[in-house]
């Protein structure tokens, strides 16, 4: 049965639906893109926005940076704004898109302006683009603009041309992946008098600047064709991906595509030349294919080596090598060049005898006939580079025993029928030959089975056929049987041999997609460099049996080993060969162009816009070398490891921004609450110190001496603040290590008791305690220190006439003591936080302390390895629990 060549693939329509639903699930992306400050990408995209919203859409501006333009505000008239958040960086107020107000509006479309923009710290993204991917996941449309010197791609071509370094860059994979892109172009003229009319910068020196600098009409005039190229070869992809998307492979591309088929024979290094030379004129990219089917397991290691040499030849030129793994290399070229568009294909002139070609058809004219609308060039070489390479392969050297299983077959074979003669016929007799043929050809190979072809037809005549034991045939019809099992038997040889090569084939791909599935999956379960780069180290030592160089860079850019380590004497030559890698992004080492002679391969760990790091891979076989096969398989570690590096490097990231958020956070309450509570002791000294001087002759003694008291009471409030504050810093650094000696509860209960009587005036205070109470081994100033703060919170937070109850017993292996009132309590959901640093809201009476004293609690509670907890009482009031470990 035909099959029609335009039928759908069932992978590329799997893979339409999922496309389909995870467009819909996700906003949509649009990019106004421009070659610089001033063409007017923010006035598109706000005059796209009002169109919209009269066409009854709820769009809003998130983020628009007008730089004082009289046009562009004018725009924003009209228009629902998300309010800016602020953030305080050192001092400094900030103002920053506001995501959650966004996420809470939930509009149709969003503006955002300046998407290379770098947020405040204390932002939940590191980058503005960060904040679109999570409203695009949210299923907000975005319009957003960008620059092309923003893109991570182009930034050294910027530098190159420019000599201004850009610091803030977009991922090319955020442009690549937007639903549309619209292009605001002016030319260079245009721009330079909205630039001196004062359109782009307001202020007259920003303007005189800009001109002497960036401004110029070489760099404008460079940036724009950036521009435009940039946004061809988006449009371009756009296209390919949509005619895929749709299945349309006979589509006529509108830029040309060139494409070389090469192989092991001489011929490949002239036609990648000429594709070479081709896609240069043309300035059209070029791709080199080789098909790697059941062929390529007869090469001998010279057919592999010169394949590998010819691939490589590629890459050193600047175009691209495939591998395609496939049955049929011309279903495989033609599908390849149909799905990417290629326009032309550059193809070897056919190195073998006419009438092979008459009955076979060969390579370039079966391509021609299907090429549709692709150019094909067929190129011939020089008499002394057209003869093919020899390419027997280990598979088909000769080895005797292999001959002799297959002998051994054909006497069993013989023997049986012999048996069996006088019910069988010659015909019977043949199909048992062709079993055995199966048999040998499945299992031995082409030339044991070629063998048994030959020698059972004759064994068949001389056994079987009259006259027996003789090759001579009197019926003439048994040479119609002779001639059908001869050629049965090499058919059955050849089909067998290729499904033999292609179970090898298999076999080969089943192994390579286990060891990675392994090592994806493994490497996807942990967190920490450290341990990511152990097992990738471990799976690729088992893979390839060489031992592995993992290095990473730290906070200052030098490269450290993770995994690893250098087995030779010249570490310098190393080490220098690794940063130069690092350096230069490209593989060097062993079966490169880059000090080949040295004993590693190094292949650089790269991310979609930054380095990682190099992994270096160093062979333990015998000629110190890699296969093109091995090669492949450490690229795909590679890059596996780097995607793995990226995602720990993200997570620690955004820990890091989590961090400095929280820090940024307790650094405001630490300004708001110590500046409350210094301010107020600090105003009363000064108060009662300046009616003393002032007016200290006129005023009574007994008001001098209230006022003096007044300053000593707020003299100790202020000294207790600063105090509380070194404690907390103390015992968070790790720098308090307890004194512990040995010491009754009930005595440092009765020392806290004493030096609290002060302050309890008007609470009725009641102490239980478990009779025999065994001795502790704590530091008594400390705990003395916690059960006073525990009594002075009491005290704060409870009416002047309540109860606070103190109470110690033993509990298992601990000492248990409470401090319970019977005042208002605590808020449902304020346990744990009551105990955190200036955490003043913890009571319903309100706040009367800076929130270090339960903090201090905690930290003296955790250098006695002890636990502290606070809960609500069923009649009323608070229990703050906390329990010391005995040592008997």
């Amino acid at each position: 049965m035909n099959i029609p060549e335009n039928r759908p693939n069932p992978d590329q329509l799997l893979d339409k639906i999922r496309d389909e639903e995870r467009r819909a699930a996700r906003g949509a992306l649009k990019i106004f893109f421009g070659s610089c400050a001033g063409v007017g990408k923010t006035y598109a995209m706000l005059s796209a926005g009002h169109q919209r919203l009269l066409e009854g859409v709820d769009v809003v501006a998130g983020v628009v940076e007008t730089h004082g333009r009289a046009e562009t505000k004018k725009l924003l008239e009209g228009m629902p704004i998300v309010p800016l958040t602020e953030f305080n960086h050192r001092g400094i107020a900030l103002k920053e898109f506001n995501i959650d107000a966004a996420i809470s509006r939930r509009p149709k479309i969003i503006l955002i302006d300046e998407l290379a923009h770098t947020n405040a710290p204390g932002s939940r993204h590191l980058k503005r683009w960060q904040d679109v991917d999570e409203l695009l996941n949210l299923g907000i449309d975005v319009y957003t603009t960008v620059n092309v010197q923003h893109l991570e791609s182009l930034s050294d071509l910027v530098v190159g041309t420019t000599g201004v370094w850009v610091k803030e860059t977009v991922p090319d994979s955020v442009f690549d992946s937007a639903d549309d892109i619209v292009l605001v172009d002016i030319n260079a003229d245009e721009l330079l008098k909205r630039l001196h009319d004062g359109k782009v910068y307001i202020a007259e020196s920003a303007r005189a600047n800009a001109a002497d600098n960036f401004f110029k009409k070489s760099n404008l005039i460079a940036l724009r064709e950036l521009a435009l190229r940039r946004t061809t070869e988006r449009v371009d992809a756009q296209m390919d991906a949509y005619n895929t998307h749709e299945g349309k492979r006979g589509f006529v591309p509108i830029a040309d595509k060139v494409l070389v088929c090469i192989g092991p024979d001489r011929l490949s290094e002239k036609l990648v030349r000429t594709a070479k030379r081709m896609a240069a004129s043309l300035k059209a990219p070029w791709t080199a294919i080789y098909i790697e089917n059941a062929r390529h397991y007869r090469l001998s290691e010279e057919g592999k080596k010169a394949v590998e040499s010819h691939v490589s030849m590629v890459e050193r030129l600047g175009g691209k090598a495939l591998i395609l793994q496939g049955t049929n290399a011309v279903d495989e070229i033609i599908e390849y060049a149909l799905t990417n568009g290629v326009t032309k294909i550059v193809l070897g002139k056919p190195e073998r005898p006419h009438w092979k070609d008459v009955l076979f058809g060969s390579l370039a004219n079966k391509i021609i006939h299907r090429s549709n609308y692709m150019d094909v060039y067929v190129v011939t070489g020089e008499p002394s580079v057209k003869g093919p390479l020899k390419l027997t392969s280990e598979l088909f050297v000769f080895k005797p025993r292999l001959y002799l299983r297959s002998l051994a077959i054909i006497i069993i074979c013989t023997l049986i029928g012999i048996s069996l003669r006088p019910i069988l016929k010659p015909a019977d007799q043949m199909l048992i030959y062709l079993i055995g043929n199966v048999i040998v050809s499945a299992s031995l190979g082409s030339a044991p089975s070629f063998m048994y072809a030959i020698l059972s037809a004759a064994c068949l005549n001389f056994f079987f056929i009259e006259p027996l034991y003789t090759l001579e045939i009197y019926d003439r019809s048994y040479w119609m049987t002779l001639i059908v099992m001869l050629s049965t038997s090499l058919v059955i040889n050849s089909y067998a041999s290729k499904l033999r090569l292609q179970a090898i084939f298999s076999r080969k791909r089943e192994r390579e997609t286990q060891t990675l599935y392994a090592f994806t999956r493994e490497i996807a379960a942990i967190r920490g460099h450290k341990k990511i780069v152990e097992v990738a180290a471990q799976h690729i030592k088992d893979a390839t049996g060489s031992d592995i160089v993992v290095y990473l860079p730290d906070k200052s850019g030098d490269l450290h080993a993770l995994a690893g380590e250098f087995p030779y004497r010249d570490i310098i030559k190393e080490n220098g060969l690794m940063q130069w890698c690092y350096d230069h992004v490209k593989p060097a080492g062993i079966g490169t162009d880059t000090m080949p002679s040295a004993e590693t391969f190094y292949i650089p760990l790269v991310a979609a816009d930054y380095k990682l790091g190099v992994l270096g891979v160093i062979p333990q076989n015998e000629d110190k070398k890699f296969s093109g096969e091995q090669i492949h398989l450490i690229e795909t570690f590679a890059s596996l490891l780097s995607s793995a590096i990226e995602r720990a490097n993200s997570a620690e990231t955004t820990e890091q921004l989590s961090v400095d958020a929280e820090s940024e956070k307790l650094r405001n309450v630490l300004l708001s609450s110590i500046s409350h509570d210094l301010r107020t002791p600090l105003a009363s000294i000064t108060g009662a110190s300046s009616s003393i001087v002032m007016d200290g002759e006129s005023l009574p003694r007994e008001t001098i001496r209230d006022l003096g008291r007044s300053i000593n009471e707020e003299a100790s409030r202020l000294s207790r603040i600063v105090t509380n504050m070194l404690d907390v810093m103390s015992l968070e650094s790790g720098t308090v290590n307890p004194n512990t000696q040995p010491y009754y509860i009930e005595e440092i209960i009765g020392s806290a008791l004493l030096r609290m009587e002060p302050h309890m005036a008007g609470h009725t205070i009641i102490t239980k305690a478990m009779p025999d109470l065994p001795v502790l081994m704590i530091d008594g100033v400390l705990i003395e220190q916690l059960i006073s703060n525990l009594l002075e919170n009491a005290v704060k937070y409870t009416p002047s006439d309540s109860i606070i109850t103190i109470e110690a017993k033993r509990d298992s292996s601990n000492i248990l003591v409470n401090v319970s009132d019977n005042g208002p309590g605590i808020k449902p959901g304020d346990e744990k936080k009551i105990f955190d640093k200036f955490y003043v809201g913890g009571k319903n009476i309100g706040r009367k302390g800076t929130g270090l004293g339960l903090a201090i609690c905690q930290g003296i509670i955790t250098a006695h390895n002890g636990t502290i907890w606070v809960e609500n009482l069923p009649e009323g009031g608070a229990s703050f629990n906390f329990t010391l470990p005995l040592t008997v």
